[in-house]
């Protein structure tokens, strides 16, 4: 009984941070993941400046190049693009890497990247588990 007692306590103390986490963080996570999923059948030089639009605060623009070159280099499939030297090489050979997996491996690539930017946005304050948690359920409430 004390198991159960935990676990729904901490349950709650989750679902307090989901309303305001979600608004803050995921939706840019998501963002931007998003607009690398739609860049995986079209040809784009740079495609930074493509994912993270020129409008976006300086400020803003630089911790989500930090949270994607962090995300990337945390995701496995990204061991290929180590020897990149700038976050739009590492960006364009972590997409090459992509579009050679079935399109659901793709999918779920592109939602771990989604939980680890968002985490790292966050600065990391809760378990990884959570950011997964969040990113899920607004990933499957947009589609």
């Amino acid at each position: 009984m004390n198991m159960c007692n935990k676990l729904k306590s901490r349950l709650k103390k989750a679902l307090v941070y989901f309303d305001n986490y979600v608004d803050a963080h995921v939706d840019t996570a998501l963002q931007i993941t998003m607009a690398i999923q739609k860049l995986l059948n079209s040809p784009v030089l740079d495609v930074l400046t493509t994912i993270i639009p020129g409008q976006v605060d300086n400020i803003i623009r630089s911790q989500m190049q930090s949270a994607l070159n962090t995300a990337v280099d945390a995701l496995s499939i990204a061991d290929a693009c180590k020897s990149c030297t700038d976050l739009n090489s590492k960006l364009s050979c972590f997409m090459n890497e992509l579009k050679k997996m079935h399109p659901d491996l793709q999918d779920a690539v592109l939602q771990k990247l989604a939980s680890l930017i968002a985490a790292h946005l966050h600065n990391n304050k809760l378990q990884q588990c959570f950011y997964d948690l969040f990113t899920q359920s607004k990933y499957t409430s947009l589609k």
